[in-house]
Formats: C-alpha cells, structure tokens, sequence
C-alpha cells in the first residue's frame, strides 16, 4: 500500500471551504504493517469504510462538520433501540416463565438476557453522554484538534458509534436468549418452530445484506487481500523459478566439454 494519508485536511477553511494543504507528517499512513492493518479494520467495523478519506470529503464542505455531526446527534436521539430492548429483557427478567417448557429462566438464557440489559443501561448512559457534550463536538475547534492526528480522529469516531454498538449488542443477546430458550425446550414442536423461524429470519438478513453497501465493501476488501496475496504468491514462485534457472545455467557453463 502506498504512503498517503488517510485523512486530508485544509490549511484554513475559506468562507467557500475549499482552499487545501498537504496533509501533515501526523496524518501520513504508517510504514508498521501491524498499526496500519489496526486502523484500516477499526475504520472498517466503525465506518464500513478501509479508510476516513469519504468523511473528510464530507468536511470539505461548507459545514460539513457541523451538518454531520446535527444530522447524526439528532439520528441518536431519536434512537428507539432502547425501548426495543430494555422492556423485553425487564419482562423477562421480573417474571417467572408461563409454561415451563419453555423455561427463559434457565442459567444460560438468563444469563443472556441480563448481559442484554446491561449493554442497554451502558448504551443508554454512553448516548446521554453523547448527547450532552455534543454540542461541543460540532465546533470546529474540535475538528482542528483532532485533524492533528488520525488515530485522534479516530477515537472520536469510537465515542460517536459506541452507543449504537451497545444498543446492537443488546439487540442480539436478547435474540439469543430467545433463540436458546427455544432450542432448549422440552417441547419438540417449540423447537421446531424456533429452527424454523430463525431460519427465514436469517435468510432474510442474509439477502438484505447482499445490495447494501457493506457487503460490496467487504467483497471489495477481501478481493484486494486475495490479489495481493496471490501476486506475493507468484513473485516468490519467479524467484524461485528464476533461482532454478541461474543455477542450471551456472552448471552447464561450468560443465567439461
């Protein structure tokens, strides 16, 4: 991968936003493969992105910074992830199970259930949070202070996805629970339709996911390794092949008449 940097920044903002400068020597991509592998995957579960190149073409506009980040405060806000998950698992937890086949009071799905309703009170305690000091982040002093620095950059997009990880969390060990609950019950027709159900609701997932961006990112992602790693690949089998020859040439030169 070529040394350019992940986030290109302007010198100073002009009132129509597009005077640039090249990007400082803090900005630049990492020559260590580890970090640079690091910050492209933490970009990748964060952004669905390789790289932050795409937000700093959102920033470049005029209020970019502060229209994203109103637009996203407001989306988070308006999250309605919390009611989905705290009323369920709060029934399930405080009531006993009404048929005892089908026992969601058992360890392992109330252990699941209870590591749902704490990931729903830390989702809930991160996106207050997030709400309150947000104000601040649309200023665009903040944008300068973390510019200085990607992985700054970085970390600031962790606080603002955070909440949205914890609420999803909480979503799937709840599902879980459920889903256990069900395999686990004495009744076989309840078994049944849980495999059944979990079946077409995985389908579903599955063909949902394969137009959307995500899985074009990916495909796009996991095509750019296998290429490199077969072009790795082939340069060694060359130098092999070319170490065969040079050495074959060097016994018939050396070889008696």
């Amino acid at each position: 991968m070529s040394d350019i940097s992940l986030i290109r920044h302007p010198q100073g903002l002009s009132k129509a936003g597009s005077s640039q400068e090249a990007h400082p020597h803090s900005m630049a991509t990492s020559l260590i493969p580890f970090p640079r592998v690091i910050f492209h995957v933490m970009c990748f579960c964060l952004t669905f992105h390789s790289n932050l190149d795409f937000m700093w073409e959102i920033f470049r506009e005029p209020n970019g910074w502060e229209n994203f980040h109103t637009l996203y405060l407001t989306q988070i806000n308006q999250l309605s992830t919390v009611d989905c998950s705290l009323r369920p698992v709060a029934v399930f937890i405080s009531t006993p199970p009404p048929l005892h086949q089908i026992n969601y009071a058992a360890d392992g799905p109330y252990t699941l259930l209870s590591e749902s309703l704490v990931f729903s009170l830390f989702g809930l305690l991160l996106q207050l949070f997030t709400s309150v000091v947000g104000q601040s982040y649309q200023k665009q002093k903040t944008f300068k202070a973390l510019k200085r620095n990607r992985w700054l950059f970085l970390c600031h997009i962790i606080v603002l996805s955070i909440p949205v990880y914890l609420f999803g969390i909480s979503l799937l060990l709840l599902i879980f629970a459920i889903s256990v609950t069900g395999f686990l019950s004495s009744s076989t027709s309840a078994q049944i339709f849980t495999g059944a159900t979990f079946s077409v609701l995985f389908t579903c997932l599955f063909v949902s996911i394969l137009p959307s961006p995500f899985f074009s990112r990916l495909h796009k992602i996991l095509h750019k390794m296998l290429r490199r790693t077969t072009d790795s690949v082939d340069d060694d089998d060359d130098d092999d092949d070319y170490e065969l020859d040079k050495e074959r040439s060097e016994r018939e030169t050396g070889s008696p008449v």
